[in-house]
C-alpha cells in the first residue's frame, strides 16, 4: 500500500498537527506502509525522522507523487494537490483538524473573539470584518471545501466525537488523533515546584487571560504561598505578562517561553495540577492527553474535544468562566483525595489513547477506501 500523507505544516514547524503528522506517518512506516509526506514547510536540517518527506514540490513532481500513490491521505481539509487528484482519479482522505468546512476562518475565533461557526454566518461575518472582496474569496475557497466534503472526498475523518457531531459530513468516520505520549508516560522526576501549570500557545483564544484572572481569586482565599507556570509563547505573552501585574500577582506567576522536547518533559514535571481553559471549541485535546500521560491532575474547558479526551479524569468549567475555574482550582489545590482519585483515573484513561490504537484504525480505513476503488473499477471496465 503506498500512502502520500499531506501536511501542511510539518516537523521542524512545532504545533500539535505537526506532531499528529509525524507520529502517524512514522506508525505508518513502522506498520510496513509505504508512505510519503508532502508539505509546504522548509527543513532546518537534514531530515532524518524515518520517513521521506517532499518539501514544496513542483507541478511535475506533484504529478508524479499523486500517480505513484495508491491513496492521499490529508491531515487537513485542504485542496492542495488537486486537480491532479481528481485527473487521476485517486482516493483521497480528509481528516478534519478544524472547522474548515464550516467556516471562511477554520476555526471560528477571529481577532481575539468568538466567530460564527456556520457558512451562511461565516461569511456574512467576514463580509462585514474585512470587505467584500476578502469575505468573498473566502466564501468561494469555502463553498469548494464543502463541494468536495460532501461529494468528492472517499471519506471524511471526525478527530473527536465533538467534531463528528459539530461538522456533520458524508462517508464520516471518528478516528482520535495519535499523539505522541511516550515522553510523558511513566515520567520520573515529580519534584513538584508550581501547583499549577498550563502548556500551550499564548493567543486569545486559549484563555490564558481567564486563567491569570482566576488564579487571581486563588490567591484571595488560600493562606499559603501558591504559584502557576506558564509554558509557551505567543503574541499574548506580554500582554499577559502586564495583565498579571496588573492583578498584582506577579511574583506568583513565571512564564518560561516555548519549551520542546526533553526540556518540556521537565517543565510539566515540575507542575502538580495542569490547566487548558480553551475559549474556543478544541477540535480535540492534545496537550490535554500529554498532560494526563504525564500523571498531572487536569481541569479543562468544557466545550469542544478537551472533555471529551479526559472523560472523568479531570474537572471540567464553562468555557471562558473564570469563576469557575477558580473553583476547580481551590477543589484540587486543598483536596488531596480528589487528586489522587483523579490520578488513579488518569492512569487507564491514558491507555485509551496510545497512537498505535489509531494507527491500526487508519491503516484498516485505507485499506477499505483502496478495496472500495478497485471494486468500482472493476465494475466500470466490465
Amino acid at each position: 500500500m503506498k500512502v502520500l500523507l499531506y501536511s501542511h505544516f510539518f516537523y521542524p514547524s512545532i504545533g500539535g498537527l505537526e506532531n499528529v503528522s509525524l507520529t502517524l506517518a512514522q506508525l505508518l512506516v513502522s506498520s510496513h506502509v509505504n508512505c510519503k509526506v508532502v508539505t509546504t514547510t522548509a527543513a532546518d536540517g537534514p531530515d532524518n525522522l524515518g520517513v521521506e518527506i517532499i518539501r514544496n514540490p513542483g507541478e511535475k513532481h506533484q504529478i508524479r507523487l499523486v500517480r505513484w500513490a495508491d491513496i492521499i491521505l490529508f491531515n487537513g481539509a485542504s485542496l492542495a494537490l488537486q486537480p491532479w487528484i481528481l485527473l487521476f482519479k485517486k482516493p483521497f482522505i480528509w481528516v478534519h483538524t478544524g472547522y474548515q468546512v464550516s467556516c471562511i476562518d477554520g476555526c471560528g475565533w477571529v481577532d481575539g473573539e468568538r466567530a460564527p461557526l456556520t457558512p451562511a454566518s461565516s461569511v456574512v461575518y467576514h463580509v462585514r470584518k474585512n470587505g467584500w472582496k476578502a469575505g468573498g474569496v473566502g466564501g468561494f475557497k469555502l463553498l469548494l471545501k464543502r463541494i468536495f466534503a460532501k461529494y468528492l472526498v472517499s471519506r471524511n475523518v471526525a478527530i473527536t466525537k465533538w467534531m463528528y457531531n459539530a461538522q456533520p459530513l458524508p462517508r464520516q468516520v471518528h478516528i482520535y488523533n495519535p499523539f505522541p505520549l511516550n515522553s510523558f508516560l511513566g515520567l520520573k522526576d515529580t519534584t513538584i515546584v508550581y501547583d499549577f501549570i498550563y502548556v500551550g500557545r499564548l493567543v486569545s483564544e486559549k484563555g490564558v487571560a481567564s486563567l491569570i484572572l482566576a488564579f487571581s481569586r486563588v490567591l484571595k482565599d488560600v493562606n499559603r504561598p501558591t504559584s502557576l507556570l506558564i509554558i509557551g509563547d505567543g503574541n499574548w505573552r506580554a500582554k499577559m505578562e502586564a495583565y498579571a501585574g496588573e492583578l498584582q500577582v506577579t511574583q506568583h506567576v513565571t512564564f518560561v517561553g516555548r519549551k520542546a522536547g526533553s526540556e518540556l518533559v521537565h517543565y510539566v514535571s515540575k507542575g502538580r495540577i495542569a490547566i487548558v481553559p480553551s475559549e474556543w471549541y478544541e477540535p480535540m485535546g492534545g496537550v490535554a492527553l500529554e498532560l494526563m500521560a504525564a500523571g498531572r491532575n487536569l481541569i479543562v474547558s468544557e466545550l469542544g474535544g478537551l472533555k471529551e479526551c479526559v472523560g472523568d479524569a479531570g474537572l471540567t468549567f464553562p468555557n471562558g468562566d473564570a469563576e469557575a475555574l477558580a473553583k476547580c482550582m481551590l477543589i484540587l489545590l486543598t483536596d488531596a483525595s480528589a487528586r489522587n482519585r483523579q490520578l488513579r483515573l488518569g492512569r487507564d484513561r491514558v491507555k485509551e489513547f496510545l497512537p498505535s490504537i489509531f494507527v491500526a484504525q487508519y491503516i484498516d480505513l485505507l485499506q477499505k477506501v483502496i478495496a472500495e476503488k478497485a471494486s468500482k473499477t472493476e465494475v466500470a471496465q466490465v
